[in-house]
């Protein structure tokens, strides 16, 4: 026959990673896309920007990456701060005027994935779409990507104190009559 078992509190160790936390979105404007350059494996940095207490940068390759196929732009994400930081992401290239046009996204929207420090471990998409049409979604020249970002909602650091029976004995010895002392 089981017997049942009582479970009389959880311990945790560190700190749970808790909801998820709403989107944030940021637009990175690339000016002046067409001029930019057509070295492959080059990259066009944007300026670090700030979204859950880490700094961040897109990294736009207008030719590719090495790895890319030829005539493709690539998109990175990097976490430039000095933690790891678990992130949801979407980078999204929408149409400027004509919202029927197919939207481009490099994107972790399912799960989470590792952003590691100062932008070791970057995320995106080699062949995000290709440089020709990204060109017919610039605006009067500029790329807007749309940077969305997701991650878990910082709790409260849980803490485990021991209860303290100090008072409570000190008590019991107070009260009793055997023990004491009172002269």
């Amino acid at each position: 026959m089981d017997a049942a078992v009582k479970v009389a509190a959880a311990v945790h160790v560190g700190t749970p990673p808790g909801p998820l936390s709403d989107w944030i979105m940021r637009e990175v404007h690339f000016h002046e896309f067409e001029g930019l350059t057509t070295e492959r494996g080059a990259a066009v940095k944007s300026p670090e920007f700030s979204c859950f207490g880490h700094k961040w940068m897109v990294a736009i390759y207008p030719v590719g990456k090495r790895q890319s196929e030829e005539g493709h732009v690539s998109v990175f994400l990097y976490n430039q701060s000095p933690e790891n930081i678990q992130a949801r992401y979407s980078i999204i290239l929408k149409h400027p005027t004509d919202k029927t046009k197919r939207s481009f996204r490099a994107n972790s929207v399912l799960s989470m994935v590792l952003f590691g420090a100062e932008r070791k471990g970057g995320n995106g998409k080699h062949n995000f779409a290709e440089r020709e049409t990204v060109l017919e979604y610039l605006n009067n020249g500029t790329l807007t990507l749309e940077i969305h970002l997701r991650t878990y909602k910082q709790g409260d650091p849980t803490s485990f104190v021991p209860s303290n029976s100090f008072c409570g004995n000190m008590l019991k010895v107070f009260n009793n009559e055997e023990m004491s002392d009172v002269t």
